[in-house]
C-alpha cells in the first residue's frame, strides 16, 4: 500500500509467523515513472515529466517532515495526466485544485503546503505551455485544410500510390478483397512519410483517433505528427473503415 494510507492492525495468531520479512517497496525511478504515466495516460512525455517531478517533490516533503499526510502516488500521476490531456487547458487550474491539492490535502495547512510546492515548481505555468503548444499544433493542421491544400494532399498521396504500383505491381499493393497491403503503407512510411502522415490525419473525420485513444490509451499524435502505431492500428483493427476512407471519403486509390 502507498505510504501514508497504511493502517495498524493486530494480526491474528495464525498469521504472525507468516510475515518474517517486510520488504521496503519504493516508487519507480523518475524516468520509469515518466514512461508509465505517458504510456498509460497517452499524454506527451514532457507533460508526464512535469507532473512526476512535482509528485516526487511532494513525496519528499511528506516523508521528511510529515507536513503532508497523503503521498502523491503513481496512480494519481497517471490519472492527473489523463484528465488534463483530455480536457481543454482553461480547466487546468480547476483540475490542479481538485485532482491534486484537495485530494492530497486533508486540512487547510496541508493544502497550502502542496500549493506552495506546486507554485515553486511553476507547475501550472509549465503545464499550460505544453497543453497550449499541443492545441496550437492541431489548430495549425486544421488551418491547412482549405480546399487547395486538401486537393494538393490528395494529389500527392495518389501519386505516391501510383509510383509504388508502377514499380511493384498491383499484386503487391492490394489483396483479392480490395484491401490495401501493409507493405504499401510501410513503403510510404519509409519513403514518403510526411505525405502519409498528413493523409492519415484526415481520419479525424471518422473519429478513429478517438477510438484509438479509448482502446489503447495512447495519443495518435507525437511531436505534432501522426504515429506509425496509430496507422498500424487502423490497418489492423479498422480495415473496412480504411477501405471506405481511401476509396470514397478521401479517394486516392
Amino acid at each position: 500500500m502507498n505510504k501514508g494510507v497504511i493502517g495498524i492492525n493486530k494480526l491474528q495468531e495464525a498469521f504472525e509467523d507468516r510475515f518474517i520479512i517486510s520488504p521496503e517497496i519504493s516508487y519507480p525511478l523518475k524516468n520509469k515513472e515518466i514512461d508509465i504515466a505517458s504510456k498509460i495516460s497517452g499524454c506527451k512525455k514532457k507533460i508526464a515529466e512535469i507532473v512526476v517531478d512535482a509528485a516526487r517533490q511532494i513525496r519528499k516533503q511528506a516523508i521528511q517532515d510529515y507536513s503532508i499526510t497523503k503521498i502523491f502516488s503513481t496512480r494519481l500521476v497517471v490519472n492527473f495526466c489523463m484528465v488534463i490531456s483530455l480536457m481543454p487547458p482553461k480547466y487546468l487550474k480547476h483540475n490542479i485544485e481538485n485532482v491534486i491539492i484537495n485530494k492530497l490535502g486533508t486540512n487547510t495547512e496541508e493544502k497550502k503546503s502542496i500549493a506552495m510546492i506546486l507554485d515553486g515548481k511553476m507547475f501550472e505555468t509549465k503545464l499550460k505551455e505544453e497543453l497550449i503548444r499541443k492545441k496550437t499544433t492541431l489548430m495549425s493542421w486544421e488551418c491547412k485544410l482549405d480546399k487547395d491544400s486538401l486537393d494538393q494532399l490528395l494529389t500527392n498521396t495518389k501519386a505516391c500510390f501510383t509510383n509504388y504500383i508502377s514499380k511493384y505491381g498491383r499484386s503487391n499493393a492490394f489483396r483479392h478483397n480490395g484491401n490495401i497491403m501493409w507493405k504499401l503503407i510501410q513503403w510510404m512510411w519509409l519513403n514518403k512519410r510526411e505525405t502519409l502522415q498528413n493523409y492519415f490525419q484526415l481520419t479525424e473525420i471518422l473519429s478513429l483517433h478517438t477510438q484509438y485513444k479509448q482502446q489503447t490509451g495512447k495519443d495518435y499524435i507525437y511531436n505534432g505528427n501522426i504515429t506509425l502505431s496509430y496507422i498500424k492500428w487502423i490497418y489492423q483493427q479498422k480495415p473496412e473503415d480504411l477501405k471506405k476512407f481511401m476509396k470514397n471519403i478521401y479517394p486516392v486509390l
